[in-house]
């Protein structure tokens, strides 16, 4: 089987957050939302402190711990699109093979077989596919561009040769 894709800075941030989302690292996953609503509740006992105590000068500082907290996926989406922006590899047409051996990725400035024991899981979305290998390294594959067939046979490969 073989596909042909185009990988936008849109299907990059899409695939890192599924990534994100089902990453098997605890931490990765709650640089999503719990260290966000973390910050929101240090933040809503900050107010209730200044609220009680009265305003101080000396309080400013300590505003910085939850505003870190809550900046988390902000910093995040922007670190995501500078990778995006710098990893020239992604950008313009590429292309996968997949058979019963191994996947092959082809790009303008690379080509890549991987043989399916090097992969570990993948996990979809409405958008799209991302297979994790063993290194903890992940593909974004989008699915815009992609035939119902293709999407269909893709999964159905990734489910025989991976788990979910």
């Amino acid at each position: 089987m073989r596909i042909e894709y185009e990988i936008t800075e849109r299907d990059f941030i899409n695939g890192q957050r599924l990534a994100i989302k089902n990453s098997p690292v605890r931490l990765v996953r709650w640089t999503r939302l719990v260290l966000p609503f973390f910050g929101i509740a240090l933040l809503a006992f900050w107010i209730q402190g200044v609220v009680q105590q009265g305003f101080s000068w000396d309080v400013i500082p300590v505003l910085a711990i939850p505003l870190f907290f809550i900046s988390i996926p902000l910093v995040s989406r922007n670190t995501q699109k500078k990778l995006y922006a710098q990893t020239n590899s992604m950008h313009g047409p590429l292309s996968l093979e997949i058979d019963d051996v191994g996947l092959e990725f082809k790009g303008p400035t690379f080509t890549s077989k991987i043989e399916w024991p090097h992969f570990r899981k993948f996990f979809e979305d409405d958008q799209s596919f991302v297979i994790y290998a063993d290194s903890g390294v992940f593909n974004v594959i989008p699915k815009r561009g992609l035939s119902s067939e293709q999407i269909t046979d893709l999964r159905e490969y990734f489910a025989r040769k991976l788990s979910k």
